[in-house]
């Protein structure tokens, strides 16, 4: 009679035990996976890339910049996350601050928490890109950094921000 992996049955059912052992190329498989991978981590978030989103050099570092409009009884928030050379990134920091000056004081609450507070993250945000100027910046052959522009306040838009700081400053001092 040929043996069979499968279990094997007496004829007793109080005393069954089955038996079966597994083929040689399971255990094999085993033995190199020894501490599997939980499978929660399989999908895991990997770390960003170390190169900038927009032009592809190197160093990059790990941006939130933010722009704030203030309306009369609302605010609107617009916030980029991103890797970001130096350049490119101080480049999105002067667009998105001078749109803050102009545009974000117009009301209330934009005028006490809104614009405040992204103009203070604004300029974490540039602190940390001028700490990659220090390093020479590596671009591929192929793409183009963002023109840097002028900076904010050689920008007529900024001193927009004048009208509602004078404004507040009248209403403080009667």
């Amino acid at each position: 009679m040929p043996t069979s992996p499968l279990p094997h049955h007496s004829g007793d059912d109080a005393d069954f035990v089955p038996e079966y052992t597994p083929p040689a190329w399971y255990l094999e498989g085993l033995a190199r996976t020894a501490d599997p991978q939980p499978w929660h981590t399989v999908n895991a978030q990997f770390p960003p890339p170390p190169d900038c989103r927009v032009c592809g050099a190197t160093p990059a570092a790990t941006v939130t910049i933010r722009a704030h409009q203030g309306l009369i009884l609302a605010m609107r928030w617009r916030t980029a996350t991103s890797q970001l050379c130096a350049t490119c990134g101080i480049a999105l920091v002067r667009e998105m601050t001078t749109k803050t000056l102009w545009q974000g004081w117009w009301g209330i609450g934009s005028l006490i928490f809104g614009t405040p507070f992204a103009l203070i993250s604004n300029w974490g945000a540039y602190r940390k890109l001028r700490q990659l100027q220090r390093q020479p910046a590596v671009v591929p052959g192929d793409t183009r950094q963002l023109p840097l522009g002028a900076p904010i306040l050689h920008r007529p838009q900024a001193y927009v921000a004048l009208i509602p700081l004078i404004w507040a400053a009248v209403l403080i001092t009667h």
